[in-house]
């Protein structure tokens, strides 16, 4: 009866294990600093080309994966991934060899394992189509990135500020100069205040950023320096815990009825 009682459990605890969401993330990093863009399962996952990429909540054991370098060799390289655990970090790099980038696998650790890399562009796994205001002209596999985005239409909403800024990369830069967590909130929420930025904008800021509760801070935050005010309940699709959306959307109901 007792080995009957193990066994039985021995099983469910392989059903569960197996049933188990995944929680993998995935490292891209070109040698030479040469930016570029990532598509998983045909969707564009940033706004703009960047060198050192970190997909994370990725639930699936399959990832079709598509680079673009963002360059004058239009190379395109597409690779399919296969994740048989959770809570996996596999990274990868890109060097260039006679010409052409090579995407070369570095290995697999536990998520955390890694140390801190504040150079990296941090992006949660999404399947949305990303508002973007124009496509790099140099890369001519135009129709793929046309299928994976949305043209971002002229915003006729209310305005929280006036004048938005035309290029956040400098503020990128900024706060991608501290090394510590919270010199990184602390430079990201001056910089946030002191300008007039887009949602888009904000999405760039909160992408550098790994954790829910950083995430929430710096999209609430923003609230009050919007300029397309009337996008920010799109900031909601960047938190992954259940408890960071019940505070956005409080934050949201109760700023509305100030209006």
């Amino acid at each position: 009866m007792k080995f009957k009682l193990l066994v039985i459990s021995l099983c469910c605890f392989i059903q569960l294990e197996h049933s188990a969401q995944l929680n993998n993330s995935l490292l891209v990093k070109s040698t030479d600093s040469t930016n570029f863009y990532i598509f998983i399962n045909g969707f564009l996952q940033h706004l703009k080309p960047y060198h050192n990429i970190k997909i994370t909540s990725y639930d699936e054991s399959k990832l079709n994966l598509k680079i673009i370098i963002a360059d004058s060799s239009n190379q395109s390289i597409s690779k399919q991934i296969y994740f048989e655990k959770k809570d996996k970090e596999t990274s990868s790099e890109l060097t260039l060899i006679d010409s052409i980038y090579k995407f070369r696998f570095n290995g697999e650790v536990n998520i955390g394992v890694q140390p801190i890399d504040t150079s990296q562009l941090i992006i949660a796994y999404h399947t949305t189509k990303i508002n973007y205001d124009s496509i790099n002209p140099l890369i001519t596999d135009s129709s793929f990135i046309k299928d994976s985005i949305s043209v971002k239409q002229v915003y006729l909403g209310e305005k929280g500020c006036s004048n938005p800024i035309e290029d956040n990369s400098e503020i990128i830069n900024l706060i991608n100069e501290e090394i510590f967590s919270s010199n990184k909130i602390k430079t990201a929420k001056i910089l946030i205040k002191e300008s007039c930025l887009s949602v888009s904008d904000i999405i760039e800021i909160i992408n550098l950023f790994e954790f829910d509760d950083q995430k929430l801070e710096i999209a609430l935050d923003s609230y009050y320096n919007l300029y397309d005010i009337e996008n920010f309940y799109k900031l909601k699709e960047l938190l992954l815990l259940n408890s960071s959306i019940d505070k956005f959307e409080k934050f949201l109901n109760e700023n509305k009825k100030l209006d």
